[in-house]
């Protein structure tokens, strides 16, 4: 019997764009992964939830995106969860509820130059594969060296994803979405129609306003 591999992509996905989804689709094929679970990030030790755009909308937004790419689905599971969002909890969470199953956690080539100062890196690694999506075909020396230096460290078991990352960036994509500059075509889905159907990302963010108001 085949075990099944999950793969998981965390972030704020405020907005999730094409980068995003091109890091779960790749990471999905190249790795035979059975599913790769987009999950937003709840109360995250490194954002100021304040200026976030609400987590029903980004929710709601990677349900649009996962639904046209197969084996691609969002989750909750930090949505739900009352306590900080750390990347070793999440992976707890799941290897009690599926034991069996193989954990893989996706994270772009800039993240892991730093992983060693996130929350219990080594746990992390001890619940999962690391894949790593490099920014292009020059970084991928270097996370090779870096990967040798995790691997000093800690019991570590990380991939190279053999392709480049969009460049894309939601801090731009924000900014240009207030602007009335933003392209539809860096958005999966009906994610760029859902933005402008409930006005999020004006200059006063009223899709936010009206969101928070309801819960």
């Amino acid at each position: 019997m085949t075990m099944r591999r999950l793969g998981i992509l965390g972030g704020s996905f405020d907005p999730i764009h094409n980068g995003h989804m091109h890091m779960a689709v790749s990471a999905c094929r190249y790795f035979d992964l059975s599913e790769v679970w987009l999950v937003p990030a709840g109360h995250s030790p490194n954002k100021n939830e304040a200026g976030m755009t609400a987590a029903e909308h980004r929710f709601r937004m990677c349900e649009l995106a996962a639904a046209g790419a197969e084996g691609i689905r969002a989750s909750r599971l930090e949505l739900d969860c009352a306590e900080r969002s750390y990347t070793y909890r999440t992976l707890e969470r799941l290897k009690a509820d599926m034991p069996s199953t193989e954990l893989y956690f996706i994270m772009g080539g800039d993240s892991l130059d730093y992983f060693d100062q996130w929350v219990k890196p080594e746990r992390i690694c001890e619940l999962a594969t690391i894949l790593v999506v490099p920014r292009d075909s020059f970084e991928t020396e270097a996370l090779r060296a870096k990967i040798k230096e995790l691997q000093s460290l800690f019991p570590c078991r990380v991939e190279i994803v053999p392709v480049s990352l969009v460049p894309l960036s939601s801090t731009s994509l924000r900014e240009e979405l207030g602007a009335g500059r933003a392209d539809p075509g860096d958005f999966p889905g009906g994610v760029y129609a859902y933005i402008k159907e409930h006005g999020l990302y004006q200059p006063r963010n009223k899709g936010k306003e009206e969101m928070d108001q309801r819960q």
